[in-house]
């Protein structure tokens, strides 16, 4: 690694832009563009690596600012990659990066690992993967890169805050920053230096962040994919990796014929930071669903196996629709203590609220499971797995419906009245959707007191 390092860096006889801090300020620092005029313009001064960092923490309430003066250089090294290849448009002269729809959105990433091997395992993936799909990627984006005389460090570039660099004169994979940054030594201690800038690094507006990043996925209409503050929740990444003509995938979620065929099972990893207009709303991560060969092959192709696949996904998503319905309109019941459906308020209905979430999480940690086996299950077995995992959620929200009835606002005398009424109205709004002798069994009908 550090041989190919510096060959990327050749004509660096002190091998400054791997230096945290270099003193020549015309030539470059690792992440840090030369400054051709000097340090005048760079007037703003970060003493710590969490305030130079990207999260938003204006308000200093929930997560302190200028907490980390015992701070390492691996410190200052994550807090300029994070700053310099994730961040969004933080006010006048503040630009954001390229690989972004827009000043206000994000960063996503979006891909396949192997489920065996860590860390170590998917960063190989990854790179052979933008090695091997590097000719397709220059072929669709033919107006943008160039492969062979591209700039691909976009820190050697010196910087004076007034031009930006055209798509044209990179490389597909450059690694780019978009704030002007100089670390220095100050009273034995790093600090880092900040100034604005009157154009973005990278004039790429008009590509609405749609710049061929291995991992951002891409709508139709040619925008990259924006997190918002629900994340990757399951609903959410059910549409992003099967829904026909809502995402393009990104090369991270493609695997070689080799790969395929050696039958290996794989994990679909997303992550990124929500953000929004002078906010962040979170980082978002999934690294725990895990996908079998037939799956993963599937995910990887069109025709009738990848729709069925997605037809599969909506059933149980109209499943956890028709639950989470019954459940909502049982609560509302309870908490006005036992009213007709007509006369149910706003109030009553956002008493639901908190158990509507638990009942989503609950979802979460089975669809992709459930997925999966109700694929690979034989015509047979099929319809049971489907019952299973809609006895599941019944049950699961049955409990929620239970702790709520007893916890929700609701006037005392009118308590039992509620619990009936909430009870009932469950089992009622459960019968409009599915035939619960056949989910339930009769035996467990009864033991419920199902009307």
């Amino acid at each position: 690694w550090h041989k190919l390092l510096l060959e990327l860096t050749p004509g660096f006889a002190e091998n400054e832009p791997w230096r945290l801090v270099v003193e020549d300020v015309e030539a470059p620092a690792f992440m840090q563009c030369p400054a051709p005029d000097g340090l005048a313009a760079y007037k703003k001064r970060k003493t710590t690596p969490d305030d130079l960092d990207l999260l938003v923490t204006s308000k200093n309430h929930d997560v302190k600012t200028e907490i980390a003066f015992g701070a390492e250089p691996d410190d200052w090294i994550f807090a300029l990659i994070d700053v310099q290849t994730m961040s969004g448009f933080a006010g006048s002269g503040n630009y954001g990066i390229a690989r972004m729809n827009g000043g206000y959105s994000s960063r996503p990433c979006l891909g396949l690992a192997p489920a065996e091997g860590g860390i170590g395992a998917h960063l190989v993936h990854d790179i052979r993967c933008m090695i091997d799909r590097q000719d397709e990627l220059l072929h669709k984006y033919s107006d943008y890169f160039d492969r062979e005389h591209g700039t691909t460090l976009l820190w050697l570039k010196p910087w004076d805050g007034m031009s930006s660099l055209s798509l044209s004169n990179l490389h597909p994979h450059c690694i780019e920053i978009c704030r002007r940054i100089r670390l220095v030594w100050r009273n034995d201690r790093i600090a880092a230096l900040t100034s604005t800038s009157k154009k973005p690094r990278i004039a790429a507006k008009d590509a609405k962040g749609n710049v061929g990043d291995h991992w951002t996925p891409v709508a139709l209409d040619g925008k990259a994919l924006s997190i918002s503050r629900v994340g990757f929740r399951y609903d959410r990444l059910a549409k992003l990796i099967l829904e026909r003509g809502a995402y393009e995938h990104p090369a991270a979620m493609f695997i070689n014929d080799g790969d395929v065929r050696a039958g290996r099972a794989w994990r679909l990893v997303a992550r990124g930071v929500a953000a929004g207009q002078g906010k962040t709303e979170g980082y978002h991560e999934r690294s725990d669903i895990e996908f079998g060969p037939a799956v993963t092959k599937t995910l990887l192709t069109l025709g009738p196996r990848r729709d069925r696949l997605e037809d599969f996904a909506k059933e149980q998503l109209k499943e956890i629709e028709n639950v989470s319905k019954a459940l909502r309109f049982a609560i509302s019941i309870a908490a006005s203590g036992g009213k007709d459906a007509s006369n149910l308020s706003k109030s009553d209905r956002e008493k639901a609220h908190p158990y509507m979430r638990r009942l989503d999480t609950i979802a979460d940690n089975y669809f992709f499971g459930a997925l999966q086996e109700r694929f690979e299950a034989s015509d047979e077995d099929r319809e049971n797995v489907q019952r299973s995992f809609v006895r599941m959620l019944i049950m699961q929200a049955k409990d929620l419906l239970q702790e709520a009835v007893d916890t929700v606002p609701c006037t005392r005398i009118q308590r039992y009245r509620a619990r009936a009424r909430a009870m009932s109205a469950y089992w009622g709004r459960l019968r409009r959707f599915f035939n619960l002798t056949e989910i339930l069994g009769k035996t467990r009908l009864e033991e419920q007191d199902v009307p």
